[in-house]
């Protein structure tokens, strides 16, 4: 998760000036117009960026929009595939894969809220919400849970 070198180019240049400029996924998700766990998801290459979502990227963490371009060009297509499945029920699968695919986008997100630690499984509450839209019926998934910080002595 935290090894840069296996990125594609262009994703470890946005994660080092992140570090770097003190940003948080948070704001730069605010400055590209898009939701923090996406924006993450691109920045640890599981998403694609527009060429807008490039240029306003490169403005911000102060880099070349051309060259970031390129990288992401020449990085091909973002890495979606996931661990093999441990089940093949149509119901649980998606939220397996989706947990799968955004794991490191999750993770940076939580930690940059709540600090180093650990989620509590064992206190979780899930909730499941059915929203009807007009092209049917979504679920709505809810994980709730106890953030148990990690200490250093």
């Amino acid at each position: 998760m935290n090894d840069i070198e296996s990125l594609p180019l262009a994703c470890a240049k946005l994660l080092h000036e992140k570090t770097r400029q003190k940003l948080t996924f948070a704001h730069i998700a605010r400055h590209i117009s898009h939701d923090e766990v996406w924006t993450a998801a691109l920045f640890y290459g599981r998403a694609a960026p527009s060429v807008k979502d490039i240029q306003l990227l490169a403005d911000l963490l102060n880099l070349s929009a051309e060259t970031l371009e390129e990288d992401f060009r020449i990085s091909g297509p973002p890495l979606r595939e996931t661990a093999a499945s441990r089940t093949t029920d149509p119901v649980v699968y998606p939220f397996q894969e989706a947990l799968e695919l955004y794991k490191p986008a999750i993770r940076s997100v939580i930690t940059e809220k709540l600090g180093d630690g650990a989620v509590s499984a064992p206190n979780m509450k899930v909730r499941i919400e059915k929203n009807t839209t007009a092209k049917g019926a979504d679920v709505k998934l809810v994980l709730e849970s106890k953030y148990i910080p990690y200490h250093s002595w």
